[in-house]
């Protein structure tokens, strides 16, 4: 039975073309560098949950909610950009079109970001007392708004890693390394015996947030060495990336409305029940987040050959893939998820519809493969952008009605609806535009 097992293996691998067993190779290192951080974020999240309860969890996600958002709106879809031109001018050998683009990136989100720092800062009162009716959260915001800037550079640098393939060593400092500063100085305020509160996390994500900075600053200046002219190229960079900041804003506030609405609507304690199961159903959408990643570059490079056969034959591999996994995770939550919760506390245990209803939402997220890359690597970001702000409409319909009907519950199904709306729609749409599919039937 095992040697008919290892020959079945054999002949599955042996199947596979190059490219797919080079997504593959990527995929697996970045998605142990994702499990990684996951665990470390996991482990933080139930530190937090534990020491400040639902309310104070609440608190601190919501800032961090906030600056999600504007984060993708200083990016201007820039990291998304970044990753085609950069893939593309070290495939061909072109140095200066990649100094060029990252020159632009810098320029033009650095300040930017500083512009939404300021603002921020300025608003934070506004926002902790007449959005959110909780002055506990004005210090918290006003910290983790001042890392936006050092934050823009950090995704400038991430996204060039992942034009030069450099993928897990991106995702490891961009998403790993802060969580890890965070856990550590949590751990260390224990072992003090120095107080836990709201405060004194915002701190510990700022300190992480620059040793991300730092440590991605330092690795790119070895990876590439260009002393040649730069050119400020703002023209073709916004022509691509301003459709990408609709789709990339429409998707982080289709992503995080459910939580700031939340707040706005309810209270911080609910969205400490509703953080704790976003951040299990993340596992699923792991997965698709990681070979994303890897086959982005390798995508644009083949499309751009018109190498379309191999692109379909690629995707549809790593989509099966995908399912496969996607399956056993949202049984994992209808089986397990009441103990799951429990980790974090008892008071978490009302989370379980909430976590079984996203992850269906998720499901379909990563059972529809990477439709939404498809298109943005293939030239058609602009539809991208249009379909992206219609189902962000409808996102804030659903999620304030329901809210108001069902709490929680209500955020996780406007959530889990226009999610699987959007991936079906957006599969359709790149079958139609492309010619491939990127669902294997």
């Amino acid at each position: 039975m095992i040697q008919t097992l290892n020959t079945r293996v054999r002949r599955v691998i042996s199947s596979l073309d190059e490219h797919t067993l080079e997504v593959i190779s990527k995929s697996s290192s970045s998605l142990l560098v994702k499990l990684l951080g996951l665990s470390a974020g996991m482990v933080v999240s139930i530190a937090l949950g534990r020491t400040l309860g639902a309310a104070g969890l609440g608190i601190v996600n919501l800032t961090q909610l906030v600056a999600t958002v504007l984060m993708a709106a200083a990016m201007l879809g820039m990291d998304t950009v970044l990753i085609k031109r950069v893939a593309i001018g070290h495939e061909s050998g072109k140095p200066q079109e990649v100094a060029s683009s990252l020159y632009t990136a810098s320029v033009i989100n650095g300040l930017l970001a500083g512009v939404f720092t300021v603002a921020g800062m300025l608003a934070a009162p506004w926002l902790s007392r007449r959005v959110f009716h909780t002055q506990a959260l004005e210090i918290p915001l006003v910290v983790t708004l001042a890392m936006l800037v050092p934050q823009a550079f950090a995704r400038i640098y991430a996204a060039s890693l992942n034009g030069f393939r450099k993928i897990w060593q991106s995702n490891l400092a961009n998403n790993t390394m802060s969580t890890w500063v965070v856990g550590v100085g949590l751990a260390m305020l224990y072992v003090l015996h120095l107080p836990i509160t709201v405060i004194s996390v915002a701190v510990l994500y700022a300190v992480g947030r620059l040793a991300v900075y730092f440590s991605l600053g330092i690795y790119h200046r070895t990876l590439f060495h260009y002393s040649g002219p730069r050119n400020f190229i703002p023209r073709p960079m916004l022509a691509m990336g301003i459709p990408l900041l609709i789709t990339t804003t429409a998707f982080q506030i289709t992503s995080n409305a459910d939580g700031v609405m939340l707040g706005w609507l309810r209270s911080p304690h609910e969205v400490g029940l509703y953080s704790v199961a976003g951040r299990l159903t993340i596992m699923e959408s792991l997965f698709l987040m990681v070979s994303n990643s890897a086959i982005g570059p390798k995508l644009a490079f083949l499309y751009s050959c018109g190498r379309l056969r191999e692109v379909e034959r690629m995707i549809h591999r790593v989509t099966a893939g995908l399912t496969l996994l996607a399956t056993i995770s949202l049984m994992l939550f209808v089986v397990f998820g009441h103990w799951l919760l429990s980790i974090w506390g008892r008071e978490f245990g009302g989370a379980y519809l909430v976590l079984v209803v996203l992850g269906i939402g998720q499901f379909f997220n990563i059972s529809t493969g990477c439709c939404g890359m498809l298109l943005v690597m293939c030239g058609h970001e602009k539809i991208l952008g249009y379909l992206s702000s219609a189902f962000l409409v409808i996102n804030l319909i659903l999620n304030y009605f329901l809210i108001l009907k069902w709490g929680a519950l209500g955020a996780a199904s406007a959530t889990a609806i226009t999610i699987a709306g959007q991936n079906i729609a957006k599969l359709i749409i790149a079958k139609r535009k492309t010619g491939i599919s990127t669902v294997p039937f």
